[in-house]
């Protein structure tokens, strides 16, 4: 799937994990479409993350960077994991989002 923007009218991002240097970000979602809410995990681009971030603290939300899990392992791979619940004290749905870099779908 290359495109999930005709798929959902509202998005809200549950919880979003990212090694450091990987290209893509794994996005735990939930989509609420005209049928309803569908729990998915997408793999979009730190630009669009970043783009989804800057909308939100745009709107008055604060990032709370001590909110953010980060697991260094022996071999120095490093992993970022947060939800945006704890990060912005509230779920956020995200309306009107247009990604602008390919977006994946890999679970439904």
């Amino acid at each position: 799937m290359k495109n999930v923007i005709s798929i959902y009218d509202k998005l809200v991002i549950k919880e979003v994990t990212y090694e450091t240097g990987d290209q893509t970000v794994h996005a735990n979602c939930l989509l609420q479409t005209i049928n309803g809410p569908v729990e998915t995990q997408l793999m979009i681009s730190h630009t669009d993350l970043n783009r989804i971030i800057a909308k939100i603290m745009a709107s008055g939300f604060e990032f709370e960077v001590k909110q953010v899990n980060t697991f260094v392992f022996d071999d120095g791979t490093e992993v970022v994991d947060y939800t945006f619940k704890n990060v912005f004290g509230e779920e956020i749905v995200l309306e009107d989002f247009q990604f602008q870099q390919t977006v994946r779908q890999i679970r439904a």
